[in-house]
């Protein structure tokens, strides 16, 4: 038996549920290279990525959507006008469905049904000589 108390886990360890080093860098505003790691994060705090309430540089949780730069004192990321852009990059074809609950497939039939305008195939002049 373990002589080891249990703790349970912190906010960190229940969002940040993998990290795998890569071969992938960064080169910050100063000049510096950083190195990446994947890390997978837990569908709450993706979810909070996405709407702006957690900074994709350092992870931490914001008071409000998209401020102007991250909160923490030791990051200050332009959090409302790169984080998106920067999202979208990292993320390429992992952004959430806008509208959850409709595919896109069912929308765009939709759409067709409702705004589709009906053309004959030829015209007819008018008068004809």
């Amino acid at each position: 038996m373990s002589d080891r108390i249990w703790v349970p886990p912190t906010e960190w360890e229940r969002g940040v549920q993998e990290i795998e080093p890569t071969t992938r860098t960064r080169q910050l505003e100063d000049g510096r290279v950083m190195s990446e790691s994947r890390l997978t994060l837990s569908p709450e705090w993706m979810d909070e990525l996405w709407k702006g309430y957690r900074c994709a540089a350092c992870l931490e949780q914001q008071i409000e959507a998209f401020p102007e730069v991250c909160r923490a004192p030791w990051c200050s990321y332009p959090i409302k006008a790169e984080q998106t852009r920067q999202m979208q990059i990292d993320f390429v074809g992992q952004q959430p469905n806008p509208m959850t609950g409709f595919s896109l497939e069912r929308e765009l039939e939709h759409l067709e049904r409702v705004r589709h305008e009906k053309k004959p195939l030829m015209t007819v002049p008018k008068k004809i000589t």
